[in-house]
Order: C-alpha cells, then sequence, then structure tokens
C-alpha cells in the first residue's frame, strides 16, 4: 500500500524549512556578513557568485525537468535508475570540463566580470565547488521527484549547518574573506553528497545510455536557455550596476536583495513540491479539483511573506543587540527595493503555478518564451532606469519582467488549466494585504508590524482558507 502523501502546504512547507537551511545559509549569515564586509567587498563577492550561478545553471543544463518528469512517468526500476543514471554522469562530466577552464583562466575572468581587483584564488573555488555541487544537487533532486520531503530535509539542515560554522571558521578565525564563503559550500555540499548517498546508491550505476540522454537533452533544451535567461533576468542588473554606478552600490543592492529571496525560498519550495505532485494528479486524472485550492493556498503564503518581510525589515537596521543593530547601516540604501523585489518573487511564485501546463504536456519551450520576454524586458528596462533611477530603477525593470513573465504563463495556460478561481477570496486577500501593508508603512512603529503580520497570519487562514479556529498557524506556516 502507497504511504499517503503530505499535502501541498506541508510539502511546501517541509522543502521551505530545507531551502532556508540550505539555499538560504548565506541569508542567514547576513548579518555577520554585514559586520565583517563592506559593502564594495560584497559587491565584488556578488559579482563572482554572479558568474558562478550562471555558469551552475548552464551545468545542470535545465536536466532537473527532465529529470522529475520521466523518473515520476516510469513504471520500471531499472528505468528510473538509467534516467538518473544518465543524467547525474553526464553533468558532472560536464562540470569537470567547465571547471578546468576556469581553472586555467581564473585571472582573466576575475577581470572580465568587472571585480575590483584580483579574485583568481576565489574563481579556482568556484570551479571546484561547481563539480560537488552539481552531484549534491541532484542527488537532493531525486530525493524532490520521490517527494521524499523528510529526508531531503534533514539533509539539507544538517549540511547548511556545516555550511554556517565552516564560514564562521574560514572567515572570522582563519581570515579568508570571500574565498570562505565557497570554502564552506564546498564542505557542506561534500557533506550532503555522502549523506545522500546511502539513499539514492540503488538508483545509481556509472553508466550513460546515449539514447536517453538525446531524449532528455531534447526535452531539456528549451529549459537550459529559459534557465539562461532566467538567471540573466536575476543577475544581470548587478553587472549594469557596476558598470554605471560601482561596486559599493551592487553590495547594498545585492544585500537587500538576498533579504528578499526569503519570498524566493518559498517559490522555489512550492515548486520542488508542486511539480511532482501536479505530474502525479495529472495520471490520477484529479487535477482539476486541486488546482483552485493550491493557487488560494499559494497566494496567501506569498502575502503573508510579503507583509512580513516588507514591514519587518526595517526593524533589522535599527533594532540593536548589545549596541549594535542586527545589520550594519552601510547597508541601509538598499531598502528601498525591497517591497519591489518581494512582489517580482510573488509573480515568480504565479509562474511555477502555471508551469504544470508545459510541465505535463512536454511543451518546454514555453518555458523559453517566457524567460526571452523577461530577459528582453529587464535588460532594456535596466539599461534606461538604472542611469536615471539608480537602484530603484534595477529593482522596477526585476518587478517588471517577473510580471511579463507570469502574464505569459497565464495566457498560454488559460484554456488548458480550466478551473474556476476563487476570485473572492482572492481580491478579499489583496485587500487586506494592501491595507496591512499601507497602515504599517506609514506608521513606521515596530509594535504595530508585528501586529500587522501577526493579525494577516492568525485570521488570514481563517478567512482564506476555510479554517476552523482550532488552526494551528505555526504548525502550518513553518
Amino acid at each position: 500500500m502507497t504511504a499517503k502523501k503530505p499535502g501541498i502546504i506541508k510539502s511546501t512547507g517541509l522543502y521551505s524549512m530545507g531551502m532556508i537551511f540550505l539555499r538560504a545559509s548565506s541569508f542567514l549569515l547576513l548579518p555577520f556578513y554585514s559586520q565583517v564586509f563592506s559593502p564594495s567587498d560584497f559587491g565584488n563577492y556578488t559579482l563572482i557568485l554572479a558568474l558562478y550561478t550562471i555558469l551552475a545553471v548552464v551545468v545542470q543544463a535545465g536536466f532537473q525537468a527532465s529529470l522529475t518528469k520521466y523518473y515520476v512517468e516510469s513504471e520500471s526500476l531499472n528505468e528510473k535508475k538509467l534516467i538518473f543514471s544518465t543524467t547525474v554522469n553526464t553533468l558532472t562530466i560536464f562540470a569537470v570540463i567547465l571547471g578546468v577552464f576556469l581553472i586555467i583562466f581564473s585571472e582573466r575572468v576575475s577581470i572580465l566580470i568587472g571585480t575590483t581587483g584580483s579574485f583568481a584564488s576565489i574563481i579556482i573555488a568556484a570551479a571546484f565547488l561547481l563539480v560537488v555541487e552539481t552531484v549534491s544537487f541532484y542527488n537532493l533532486h531525486l530525493l524532490r521527484a520521490r517527494e521524499e520531503s523528510k529526508k531531503y530535509v534533514f539533509i539539507v539542515t544538517l549540511s547548511a549547518i556545516v555550511n554556517l560554522g565552516f564560514n564562521i571558521l574560514f572567515i572570522a578565525v582563519f581570515n579568508f574573506g570571500i574565498l570562505g564563503i565557497f570554502l564552506a559550500q564546498i564542505v557542506s555540499s561534500s557533506i550532503s553528497i555522502l549523506l545522500s548517498y546511502r539513499s539514492i546508491k540503488n538508483d545509481y550505476s556509472f553508466q550513460i545510455d546515449y539514447r536517453l540522454l538525446k531524449k532528455l537533452f531534447i526535452f531539456s533544451m528549451p529549459l537550459l536557455a529559459a534557465g539562461i535567461l532566467s538567471t540573466f533576468v536575476d543577475l544581470a542588473d548587478r553587472f549594469l550596476i557596476n558598470h554605471y554606478m560601482s561596486a559599493k552600490e551592487v553590495g547594498s543592492y545585492s544585500f537587500a536583495y538576498r533579504i528578499a529571496m526569503v519570498m524566493n525560498i518559498v517559490v522555489i519550495s512550492f515548486s520542488a513540491a508542486w511539480n511532482p505532485r501536479s505530474l502525479d494528479d495529472v495520471k490520477k486524472k484529479i487535477i482539476s479539483a486541486t488546482l483552485p485550492t493550491v493557487f488560494t493556498r499559494l497566494f496567501f503564503m506569498l502575502t503573508f511573506v510579503f507583509l512580513a518581510v516588507a514591514l519587518l525589515v526595517d526593524d533589522l537596521f535599527t533594532f540593536q543587540f548589545f549596541g549594535k543593530t542586527l545589520f550594519a547601516k552601510e547597508f541601509y540604501s538598499g531598502i528601498v527595493i525591497i517591497p519591489f523585489i518581494l512582489v517580482s518573487y510573488l509573480f515568480r511564485g504565479l509562474s511555477s503555478f502555471y508551469s504544470i501546463y508545459p510541465l505535463t504536456t512536454g511543451k518546454s519551450y514555453h518555458y523559453l518564451v517566457g524567460d526571452l520576454i523577461g530577459f528582453l524586458t529587464n535588460l532594456l528596462l535596466n539599461i534606461l532606469l538604472i542611469p536615471v533611477y539608480g537602484l530603484l530603477g534595477a529593482a522596477a525593470a526585476t518587478l517588471l519582467s517577473y510580471f511579463f513573465i507570469a502574464l505569459y504563463s497565464f495566457i498560454i495556460s488559460y484554456k488548458a488549466l480550466d478551473f474556476i478561481y476563487e476570485k473572492w477570496r482572492l481580491i478579499l486577500m489583496i485587500t487586506v494585504t494592501t491595507v496591512f501593508y499601507l497602515i504599517s508603512s506609514t506608521v513606521h512603529y515596530f509594535l504595530i508590524d508585528a501586529i500587522v503580520v501577526a493579525a494577516y497570519l492568525f485570521i488570514g487562514p481563517r478567512l482564506f482558507l476555510d479554517r476552523k479556529l482550532t488552526f494551528n498557524p505555526f504548525k502550518e506556516m513553518k
């Protein structure tokens, strides 16, 4: 008998916990970074990280979606094993080749991306990280494809704790600076591989099926291009800010952007839970009954995170612990962009919901078209707005880019995903969120901010999700 799978909110909550510890261990380290790095240092780190992120997307080659699709759809254990092995072996070899290239040309790459100084040693560390993290990423992705969310959370939590500890050790004790961040990530990704090996070893063998690889690549090709474009939507503004302004502004902008990425953690977590679940629901022919509830609950999670971050972030720069603020005031100038980035990721969350259409129909080219629209919009608006409005112009460009991506996703999916929106709940949710935000942002008082966020968390489920009075929001919204 098949074990009962967790609901979408519980799955998203579990994945959110994992993403917070894995993807956002750097977010948890932001107070520490703000005390030891200047905005210029953080700007240089951001430029190197932007390059690394783009290369990681290229190495992953969009295969995560094809792995999920074909692994879930396959009925044969041997075929599942072949799908995973072909994927991880091919991409690991690709990562090694690209890593060697980075090591050989590390000095030139450092100059090319516009860092203020030589960072060749950090580029070399990034090359090693590229290989290790590729293996770690696909081991963990296999657990997500199996919907083994608890095991996934355990592994990423433990490896993230290691990452946290080694960041402090390498930076505060050994004074490695920015290099320490990459070295800590290499250690934590290696731990992740060791922890996940026992779970994935029966699905792995040292083999590559070239016919299967061709099939995976054909499906993933549009996703690879879409992933690159999507990454440029996220990161191109860093290079343009550095070009029009300086590394200092890049640091302030990126610091604030990373705070707002709390919303993106929820979006990524929802996507990790939703993609395999939606494929399974399509197979069982129950997807039509699932869609309205999932959309409403997703929107509630996104609006709650918007309020929590947008209203409370200001206090993190002013509230003092032992005479020091949590975040150094040198980074405060970037705070104006946070509401814009939060709304950008809200639109990204809606795009993730509508991704069910190209995912289940195999029309993966829609990912490419949507991200191409976003990329062109983002590039044009950044060039026009950054010289005039600075950091605010870059944030506005990001918001409009994700809006058009979400709009395209909605348009192509509207007829195929024929379901009735719970529109009055959605309208009420938008109204309450807007009113709460305006009240709190006008008053600018911590106690009022906290009350507003708590009120939305406690009242929201009763208003929007048909929850009984016995609902425990802390249990549901971990």
